[in-house]
């Protein structure tokens, strides 16, 4: 007989037992530490991964029909998708990111539609723990600057300028800390994502302005976290 709750009993709920069980060794205040260790960050984070995997698996029923690979004999043999979705579920369980938690469901689906070498997916996953949706906003522009009016527009009305005017017309949000920004721009380059660590310098406008800057493991993984129809 299935369980009521299919998502009890996983993982994380040995780790959340073994945490409850370090806090309640605590003399004199566990009792109560406890109870409110388990209120405050247990039972949110569990419901998080309830949540995460309830509506993954919604969205994977609603593409069932346009996808042959989502059958439940599919990917029942589909170890990528199996162990992307265990992953993922861990990942979701320890961020407060809603645009995070969307882009491993899309890595999930994206795992069981397609085919992808283990390793490459393994680091995938490994980059999109360490990243922000920041970064990923960042990446898709890189990938393809002429897809944002406000960047041609901007490349347009420079004779001599740096790519960082025509990201910053873009994606002002992005580039208004200019600490962080730098920081978004060499986490990209030192994931080798990206071909440039730096978009300061000075150039010709126009079209060169324009040029992608994303690399082919870049590109594969904006495809890997793409939302699929």
């Amino acid at each position: 007989m299935m369980p009521d709750d299919p998502f009890s009993n996983r993982t994380e709920d040995f780790l959340n037992k073994a945490l409850k069980a370090g806090v309640g060794s605590l003399p004199v205040v566990g009792s109560a530490l406890a109870e409110f260790f388990n209120f405050v960050v247990v039972d949110p984070a569990q419901e998080r991964r309830d949540d995460f995997l309830r509506e993954t698996m919604e969205r994977l029923v609603a593409l069932q029909d346009n996808h042959d690979q989502l059958s439940a004999e599919a990917l029942r043999s589909n170890e990528a998708f199996q162990a992307t979705m265990l992953q993922a579920a861990r990942l979701a369980t320890s961020t407060a990111s809603a645009e995070k938690r969307e882009l491993l469901q899309n890595a999930v689906l994206n795992s069981a539609i397609g085919t992808i070498d283990e390793n490459v997916r393994q680091i995938f996953l490994e980059m999109i723990e360490s990243m922000t949706p920041m970064h990923v906003v960042l990446l898709k522009f890189l990938s393809n600057p002429k897809e944002s009016p406000e960047a041609v527009a901007s490349a347009k009305s420079i004779m001599m300028g740096s790519m960082e005017h025509v990201i910053t017309a873009a994606l002002p949000k992005v580039t208004e800390d200019k600490e962080l920004f730098r920081r978004l721009v060499g986490d990209l380059y030192r994931f080798g994502l990206t071909t440039r660590d730096s978009f300061g310098g000075m150039q010709s406008g126009g079209d060169s302005l324009l040029n992608p800057a994303t690399t082919q493991i870049g590109r594969g993984l904006l495809n890997f976290i793409e939302r699929p129809d």
